[in-house]
């Protein structure tokens, strides 16, 4: 992982759910000159999600993955490994992760909008 400060090497997926509110505080910082972060993809479980617009607007990948079954998982880490990406944003993100996709991250995830999922959104 790049040091983290003034260094634009750590390769960022936000995950989001909703309006991307928390996405696009995370859009702005990423911009400043002493952010250590880039962020390469937005990824979201609903495909009506009001943050993917962001992807346009700052010419960001994004995916949208319904995760109603194990494979859109697989998919999800191959996309992420395909991208090269460093370190996960749950940022609004009101899915559950597995446990082998939480491995395939461990210590590599953070979860800026935290709640006790699936009672508690």
């Amino acid at each position: 992982m790049a040091i983290s400060t003034g260094c634009k090497g750590i390769k960022t997926a936000v995950f989001i759910s909703g309006t991307g509110s928390n996405l696009k505080s995370l859009l702005k910082f990423s911009k400043l000159k002493k952010s250590p972060i880039s962020i390469n993809l937005i990824v979201s479980n609903n495909t009506k999600s009001k943050g993917l617009k962001y992807a346009n607007i700052f010419k960001i990948k994004k995916k949208v993955f319904t995760f109603k079954n194990m494979t859109d998982e697989k998919k999800l880490l191959f996309e992420l490994k395909k991208n090269k990406i460093d370190l996960i944003c749950l940022a609004g993100f009101m899915k559950i992760l597995s446990k082998t996709f939480i491995k395939n991250f461990k210590g590599k995830i953070l979860n800026i909008h935290p709640s006790l999922l699936p009672k508690f959104k």
